[in-house]
This record gives C-alpha cells, sequence and structure tokens, in this order.
C-alpha cells in the first residue's frame, strides 16, 4: 500500500475548488456544479475521504498504547480547531468592513446585524466555543469533533475492521430519526452538519481504509455496480424529466432537505444522500478505468488538484474567507449596476481566478514526498488525517 493515494488527493482538489464555487452564493456559476446533480455534495465526499485518511494515518499505532494514538489525534484536532478560530476571526474582519463601508442593512451575509446586537465581543465567544457558526467554516468545527472521537473508533476497528459501524448506525438512526443536531446559540438555527447524524459517514470512511490495510478488496459485481449506477442516475432523470412534468417531484425536491427517511437532508444525513455518496465512492474504487473516473486514477502527485488535495487545509481556509470576501463585492457590483448580469460575472470570474492562483501558491509549499514502505508498527510519517494542512 502506497503512503499516500494520489486519487485521494486529487478527489480533495476537485472538492476544495468546487466548493469555492458553490460559496459564492451570489455567483452564476454555482448552478454548474456537479453538487446539482446529485442527493450529496463535497461535504460529504470529504467526510469519507477523511474517515479513509484517518486509518491510513492512524491505523498502524490504532493496537498500541492509547494515550499515544489519543495525543496524535487530538493534536490534529487542536489543529483544525486553529484554522476554525482563523477563518471566524477572518470572517468578522469582513464583516466589520462591510458595516463601515456600507451599513448592516446593506451587506449580503445573514449575520451581519449580530457584530451590532448582542455585539462582536459575544458574537466572537458563541463562535470560538463552537456554538454559533460565522462563515463557512461549519464543516471544520465537524472535524475537530470527529478527531476527538476518532481514538475510539480507531480501537474499535482494531479488533474487527467492521466493527464501528454498529455504534455509528445507532448514532446516525437515533440523530436523523429524532432530529439530534445542535442549534446555533445566537440564531436558533440548527448546525448543518452536526457530530451525531455525520458520524456514520466517518465511520464507514475509517472502516474502509481499515480494510485498505488489512488487504480487504472491495466485490466488482453487477449486483452493486448497476444499483450504484441506477441512484447516481436516478436524481439527474428525476430533475430533469421528472420534476418539470410532474408536480410531487418538485414537491419532493424543494422539500428533501427537511426530512430523515423520506428526504436527502444533508443536517439529518438522509438514507438517500448517504446512499448516494457511498455508490459514487464505490464506482471510483470499482471502475478505475471507467470515462472521467480513470482521470482521477491516472493523476500524479505534481498535478494541479493532487497538489490542492495535499494541502487541503490551508486552501479550505482561504476559499472560506474568499468566498465572504466575494460575495459582499458581488453585492456591491449589483448594487452598483442594478443588477446587471455581466459585471457581476465578471467579477465572480475574477474571484475564482484569484482563488485558484493562490491556492496554487499554498500547494506549492508542500513538497512532494516520494512513497514510503508501509510500516507495520505505525503510521507513514507523510500521512495525516482529516485535512491535510
Amino acid at each position: 500500500m502506497p503512503s499516500r493515494r494520489t486519487t485521494i488527493d486529487t478527489i480533495r482538489g476537485l472538492c476544495l475548488v468546487n466548493i469555492f464555487v458553490g460559496h459564492l452564493q451570489l455567483g452564476q456559476l454555482n448552478a454548474l456544479s456537479p453538487s446539482r446533480l446529485g442527493f450529496s455534495d463535497s461535504a460529504d465526499v470529504f467526510v469519507l475521504l477523511s474517515g479513509i485518511s484517518t486509518a491510513l494515518a492512524f491505523g498502524g499505532r490504532a493496537a498500541g498504547p492509547f494515550p499515544n494514538l489519543l495525543l496524535g489525534l487530538w493534536r490534529r484536532a487542536a489543529r483544525i480547531f486553529a484554522f476554525d478560530l482563523g477563518i471566524v476571526a477572518a470572517t468578522l474582519l469582513v464583516f466589520a468592513t462591510v458595516i463601515i463601508l456600507r451599513g448592516s442593512d446593506k451587506g449580503y451575509a445573514d449575520h451581519l446585524h449580530l457584530l451590532q446586537n448582542p455585539g462582536p465581543a459575544t458574537l466572537l465567544w458563541h463562535a470560538v466555543t463552537l456554538r454559533q457558526t460565522v462563515g463557512h467554516s461549519t464543516i471544520l468545527r465537524l472535524y475537530v469533533a470527529l478527531m476527538l472521537m476518532a481514538p475510539i473508533w480507531l480501537r474499535l476497528a482494531v479488533w474487527r475492521w467492521w466493527a464501528p459501524l454498529g455504534a455509528a448506525g445507532l448514532l446516525w438512526i437515533a440523530g436523523g430519526h429524532f432530529q439530534l443536531v445542535m442549534h446555533n446559540s445566537l440564531t436558533g438555527e440548527p448546525f448543518l452538519l452536526s457530530i451525531i447524524p455525520w458520524t456514520l459517514l466517518f465511520c464507514i470512511g475509517l472502516t474502509l481504509g481499515m480494510a485498505m490495510i488489512r488487504g480487504v478488496r472491495a466485490p466488482v459485481t453487477p449486483l452493486l455496480v448497476v444499483p450504484a449506477l441506477t441512484l447516481l442516475l436516478g436524481y439527474i432523470v428525476l430533475v430533469v424529466g421528472a420534476a418539470p412534468l410532474w408536480p410531487p417531484a418538485q414537491e419532493w425536491i424543494l422539500a428533501r432537505h427537511e426530512h430523515f427517511w423520506i428526504g436527502a437532508s444533508k443536517t439529518y444525513q438522509s438514507p438517500l444522500r448517504l446512499l448516494h455518496v457511498l455508490s459514487l465512492a464505490y464506482l471510483v474504487m470499482a471502475l478505475p478505468k471507467a470515462p472521467l473516473i480513470r482521470l482521477l486514477h491516472a493523476a500524479q502527485p505534481n498535478q494541479f488538484l493532487p497538489r490542492l488535495g495535499r494541502s487541503s487545509l490551508p486552501v479550505f481556509a482561504l476559499g472560506a474567507v474568499g468566498a465572504v470576501l466575494a460575495d459582499e463585492v458581488l453585492d456591491l457590483v449589483r448594487d452598483a449596476t442594478n443588477g446587471a448580469w455581466l459585471p457581476a460575472l465578471l467579477v465572480e470570474v475574477a474571484a475564482i481566478a484569484a482563488f485558484l492562483w493562490l491556492a496554487d501558491l499554498i500547494s506549492q509549499r508542500r513538497p512532494i514526498r516520494a512513497p514510503e514502505r508501509p510500516d507495520r508498527h505505525g503510521p507513514s510519517p507523510t500521512l495525516d488525517p482529516a485535512l491535510r494542512s
């Protein structure tokens, strides 16, 4: 097993670009995002890959002294938390600048008013204590919680590589059915990515990583390939073919995020959403020579997307803050041009180009390391869990 799978880095890099474009809420190009073609999106893919990477990084030491395992994963949680604080601080700085220049009633962001009531100190405290969402750092808060819990799941996986799935599955059912999600302390909105419903997806990735370490191969059979393809294509058929002609389909699409069992909720991680991302992951593993998929497997470590994937934590932080800033600029341009689409489109293209350029500069700071022989007594030092920094 190579020390680092370039395919994982490539998918992460692609997701980072897609996440940035999707975060441009006033943009026009997000309508072209692949996330519009399925029940799941880049967040689901990232969490699944996080579980795989955590297993590949720490699976070798999971059977050793538990304090060492705990220290390694909690150190990673602290690093992710530090980046989360950086994103929050930079986002609040953008908000404060907008209020000074335009006023809280003219900016785009929903939470600009929180800087005035209850005030910056209260808002910062609630954000630092992970009780209130500010900007686009939601997924980092989830990663902090996942890394804190990961030692327990890894220890279970040492006994049987599939063992975490039972407890995580019960948590997922309870979290979704009883809507056990945290709510923002100041606005009352439910967190988009809560730890209880999303733990199962992380644990599925972790068990896949442990299975890879132990040489377990995914079965390639039409009994799995055909249902996976059917599920992926089903949403496209529903949106493009059925919805325009069938009002119940339109109603379901509009309300799909509100229900756990019969919806496709991101908040509660609905079964349909979970099956969609697992179908996508299975096809990437089972059909490496299929069109488009083979491009992921053929990527070289020194290419653009794999480099982004290896530096995904700082690149994500750049995109999270940059998207907030870009949306405020887009809102200003729309006001100044009476909603003209061309100036806004030019600003959006410029923002995406700037993000890609800066992300490329960041990714070049991490040298490419040659693959190392696997170590049965501990992880390769080139492997990192969750987001790669």
